[in-house]
């Protein structure tokens, strides 16, 4: 009897010892990645990136998911930016856009959110919106326009669409409470 039992404990013992060692060489190649761990730059290993890769998150990361809510957030943002813009400015002669000046746009934006600077920026990258100058001061630029580039419907489609194909690679990983209740069944 005393035998078997001591059989069973040494199939415990010896999985739990695999199960720490695999961890721990997870952790120790980690730790070669890191570049916070190590002491001395000249230790760290080079790390060689594809051109897809650089600056970028590992594929499935929890940084990646964040960059992907974080984009979803700042097109929803510049999608409010131009439906004010398109409520409340005035068309242009001859091409019916909208338009509206930064003064008046910063004293209605700011009741919605304090980054209007950055979300024209970005509204302007994506090509929605055109502003002279590359940043736009309170006092200073005042009267200068801020046109939408494109009919609001149309600018909305677009802006809806790119925030499906974000949430089509978004994927939310499941709550560790639930995760490890699957584990037990």
């Amino acid at each position: 009897m005393w035998s078997l039992y001591c059989c069973f404990q040494d199939s415990s013992v010896s999985s739990r010892i695999t199960l720490f060692n695999k961890q721990a060489e997870q952790h120790q190649n980690w730790m070669m990645i890191n570049p916070f761990s190590h002491y001395n730059i000249s230790e760290m290993p080079k790390r060689t990136f594809g051109q897809e890769e650089y600056g970028r998150p590992p594929a499935g990361s929890l940084s990646e998911q964040r960059a992907l809510r974080a984009n979803i957030h700042a097109l929803e943002e510049i999608q409010r930016l131009c439906e004010l813009i398109d409520q409340t400015g005035q068309e242009a002669a001859g091409t019916g856009l909208k338009s509206l000046e930064f003064g008046l746009l910063f004293n209605l934006y700011n009741d919605i959110s304090d980054k209007l600077l950055a979300t024209l920026l970005g509204a302007r990258k994506y090509g929605f919106v055109q502003f002279s100058g590359e940043t736009l001061f309170q006092g200073r630029d005042e009267s200068v326009p801020v046109k939408l580039l494109r009919p609001f419907d149309q600018l909305k489609g677009e802006i809806q669409n790119k925030i499906e194909d974000l949430r089509c690679i978004y994927v939310e990983k499941p709550d560790p409470e639930q995760s490890s209740l699957l584990l037990r069944d």
